[in-house]
């Protein structure tokens, strides 16, 4: 199309809008849109954003933003960024959200600076000391991996990556834990008891001990056995903490497995004749029992 025409059609559409002929403006935008002019991909891809003259779809809007700005439309930019930010046509991805919300910033864009402004304000972006690789963490555990879910606990828990926080750590260790993650379940009943990023409570940490250990957690089950021992969120019963040292003895090493061997016995010497027969057997009969969960990952020991 000449250039003269063309910006005659343009400004048709542009009338046409105004007025709100939104099947007029889309008829005389999408041609020159379809012939590579930016600024025509952006106003197409807005009307399929918004539905005006055409049914509401923003995968499409996404397809035209996505042509406009790799041709520098600072408008297609941010309205790219925008739907990446919420998962609107396209997967929620904070990575590709900063990423157009920074071209359209870099070219002046004041609505592309405070949207940046706004991801880094929630959590959403690094800090200064931050990474790529906590930012794709975080765009995966927010669309549900548990995996990355329990990674991301663990960088808020250490710093790394990210500012050390307490509570985000057990806010994502307890999503990753809900899922069936196990060492996200003894991380989290591991704060329970100690009172880290949440109120002490013992019972809470008992419940995720437990499916920890019943998954095969040695130091769940550890520190599972010195709740029976102590009556810290349950009932003293040293018959299962009994079961629950010599189960983790078996698994530990090291130091850590002479602890389990030494707590196990300590405990065996209360024991009536009954009652070590009891938790004998019950040593003797128990089995990991796995939920279902994604990868396996591994598990921190503090």
């Amino acid at each position: 199309m000449a250039a003269a025409p063309a910006a005659a059609a343009f400004e048709d559409g542009r009338r046409a809008y105004d007025r709100a002929d939104y099947p007029t403006a889309y008829r005389e935008w999408r041609p020159l849109a379809e012939g590579g002019d930016a600024a025509a991909q952006f106003l197409v891809g807005f009307m399929h954003e918004r539905g005006q003259g055409v049914p509401a779809d923003p995968a499409e809007a996404v397809a035209w933003y996505r042509r406009a700005a790799l041709q520098g439309d600072v408008h297609a930019q941010f309205r790219l960024g925008f739907l990446y930010a919420y998962g609107r046509g396209v997967d929620r991805d904070d990575l590709q959200a900063a990423d157009w919300y920074g071209r359209a910033a870099a070219r002046g864009n004041r609505a592309a600076q405070a949207a940046l402004d706004e991801l880094r304000a929630e959590g959403r972006l690094p800090t200064p000391g931050g990474s790529r690789d906590t930012l794709l963490l975080r765009s995966a555990a927010d669309r549900g991996g548990a995996t990355a879910q329990y990674q991301l606990g663990v960088r808020y828990a250490t710093g790394e990556g990210v500012a050390q926080d307490g509570e985000q750590a057990v806010y994502w260790y307890r999503l990753a834990a809900e899922q069936g993650i196990a060492p996200a379940q003894y991380q989290l009943g591991l704060r329970y008891a100690n009172g880290d990023g949440v109120t002490r409570d013992y019972a809470e940490a008992v419940k995720w001990y437990r499916r920890a250990a019943e998954q095969g957690v040695a130091f769940a089950q550890f520190n599972l056995g010195v709740r029976y021992v102590n009556g810290q969120g349950v009932a003293r019963d040293p018959v299962q903490a009994y079961q629950w040292f010599s189960v983790a003895a078996r698994s530990l090493l090291g130091k850590e497995a002479d602890t389990a061997r030494q707590a196990r016995d300590s405990v065996k010497a209360q024991l009536s004749p009954e009652q070590l027969a009891r938790g004998e057997e019950l040593v003797r009969s128990w089995r990991a029992k796995p939920e279902a969960t994604s990868a396996p990952v591994a598990t921190p020991r503090r």
